[in-house]
Parts: structure tokens; sequence; C-alpha cells
């Protein structure tokens, strides 16, 4: 399925929680510019107004070899190393340093993207990368950006860290050239469901504030012991809405197929189906209830109803290779508001 790269970046924006971006860099819908080109534009753009906020610092404890005293003395490390012979001590003093986790996040993805082939913006993050000597590089891992606290602006930083992620995660490296390749994630289905999930909860939180929006979990209904119910697997929605007397479960599924193949007639995808309808089977019973599951269109778009005595369930696809305009209106068209 083809995706424009505007609706990409907006797909991103809505994910990350990070609406305020979205103009961060203007691109037509008709734009001709990769995805790549396109996250390095951001972080180049977001990196500048870091350096006008003034880079993050902050105290931390250093070893310093010094004539004379300060701070913290090291005696045993002094003594072993001779350096009060030569009128020198070894002590730890805290020194008010930009050289922090999120800078050096930051740091070691500009040195990363230096070693693609043919970069038309080089010059603009070699320039970036050369401003902040005081910085250590790192070796990057998925850990880093779990455990990396956001310091005092946190918007602008909280987003380079998502942009600087999503670039560690799709820069492949050539070990034998030391170069790197970038990987478009957007062919990866497992990294684009987690996105297209992630968009379309953000979405309805920020599009819809009458609505209550939020992941739940529902109890099975059946009688068990204690020890027994250990055993039912967890049964939690992708997104819950909720107004009034309306409840809607949303499951998104993010497929390179919308349908499964019997022979040669096309079928729901059965455990999607069978899981949507457990949670509506078991949802406490409270005014109107209606289940959807959500696919992005491939090949043609989808629109099928089927109910029970007491639910209505909805198989809907979204275009995503539409105008975006197109796209927040079919997502507000799907739980029934209008513009």
């Amino acid at each position: 399925m083809k995706i424009p790269v505007q609706n990409i970046y907006y797909l991103l924006c809505y994910a990350w929680d990070k609406l305020d971006e979205r103009e961060l860099v203007h691109v037509a819908a008709d734009d001709q510019i990769s995805l790549l080109d396109l996250l390095i534009e951001v972080l180049i753009t977001a990196t500048h107004r870091l350096f006008r906020q003034g880079l993050f610092h902050a105290y931390q404890s250093e070893k310093v070899q010094l004539a004379g005293i300060r701070g913290k003395l090291l005696l045993t490390e002094s003594l072993q190393k001779n350096e009060f012979r030569q009128g020198r001590a070894i002590c730890e003093q805290d020194v008010y340093s930009a050289n922090q986790p999120v800078n050096q996040i930051l740091k070691t993805t500009l040195n990363s993207l230096l070693r693609l082939p043919s970069l038309p913006q080089q010059s603009r993050i070699r320039h970036l990368h050369i401003r902040m000597t005081d910085v250590e590089e790192i070796k990057l891992n998925e850990t880093i950006f779990t455990k990396a606290s956001i310091p005092r602006h946190p918007s602008t930083y909280r987003f380079v860290l998502n942009v600087c992620e999503l670039l560690y995660k799709n820069l492949l490296v050539n070990e034998e050239k030391g170069t790197y390749q970038f990987k478009d994630f957007w062919r990866d289905e497992r990294q684009m469901a987690v996105l297209f999930e992630a968009f379309v909860r953000n979405f309805y939180r920020h599009e819809l504030p009458q609505w209550k929006v939020r992941r739940e979990t529902i109890h099975w209904k059946l009688t068990a012991s204690e020890q027994d119910r250990t055993l039912l697997p967890l049964m939690q929605t992708d997104l819950t809405l909720e107004q009034k007397d309306q409840k809607i479960i949303l499951d998104t599924k993010y497929y390179a197929e919308t349908f499964q193949r019997h022979f040669e007639s096309r079928k729901v995808h059965s455990p999607h189906l069978y899981q949507l309808f457990a949670y509506l089977k078991n949802y406490p019973a409270s005014g109107k209830l209606r289940g959807i599951l959500l696919y992005p269109t491939v090949t043609q778009s989808v629109s099928a109803f089927f109910s029970d005595e007491a639910h209505q369930i909805q198989v809907q696809t979204l275009d995503l290779n539409q105008h975006w305009s197109g796209i927040h209106r079919d997502l507000l068209g799907l739980v029934e508001v209008k513009d």
C-alpha cells in the first residue's frame, strides 16, 4: 500500500502526541521528498530550536586531576597514582555540563546520519554536530531511549528523541563500508501496526474532546476459582470511545491484506473477528455498544456491517493514500461525528 510522506508525518505527530510539530516543516501533498529527507529536515529544524532555547545542562560528578583540592578528595586513588608528590590530587566535583543522555543521543544520531552516502543535508548536519563539542557520543540501544529523562524543554526534546529513535530503528549499518542505509519503516508491518494504533487513539483524544478515549481491560463473564481465572487471557482494547450512553470498542489492524483468502472468496481475518466479538460479549451491559475493526485500505475500500440481537460490528478500511483532510473526515465519520 502507498502512503504519502505527508500523511506518514501526520501519523507520527499524532502517535507521538506532538501536534504542535505538524507544521515544523511544510510538505505539500505532491512533494517528491523521501521519508528520510523529511525526518532529517525535521531533526535539523528541531535541533536549531534546541540551540536557541539552550541545550539542557545539569550538574554531574566528574573525576578531575587538580593542582590542589576542590570538591571531594579521592584519597585512595590519589595515593595509588602518586599524585601528592607532584602537587596534584584527584578530586570528584560537580560540573555543570551539557554532556547529558538526551544530548548524547542527539549527537550520536547526527553522526550516524553523516555516514549516509550522498546526503544533501550533510553540511548542515555536520555544522550541528560540530556545535556539540562538549557532548560525548554513545552506543545506542532501545533501553537508552526508554531511560532518557526529559529536561526543562519537554516538548521539543521529546519530539527530537522520537525522531532519533525512529532513525535508530531504521538505519541499517554496512559493517564492511561503515556506512548506513535507511530502511523505509512504512514497509515494516510490525512498526506500522504500532504506529497506526497510536495514531488512531491520539487522533480521537485530540479531535473528540467530548468523548472519553482510553484503553480498557475487559473481564471475562465466566465463573471460576481465583486460581483458574489466572489462566484466562487478558482482554484489552486498542481503544474504547465513550460518550453518554454510546460506547465503541475499536480495534486497529495493520495488514498487507485486509482479508484472508479461502479458496476464491474473501473472509474477515477470523482471529480479529473472534477477538472483537469476545470483547462485546463480555463487556458490562450499559448503553449502546458497537465494535469496529479498522484496517488501512489496501486495494479497495470496505465498509461491512454485522449484527446480532445486542451488538453491531463494523469492518472498515481507512484510505491513507488520500489527502489528509479526507483521513480527518473519514475518522470522524466513523464514529458519526460531523465536521
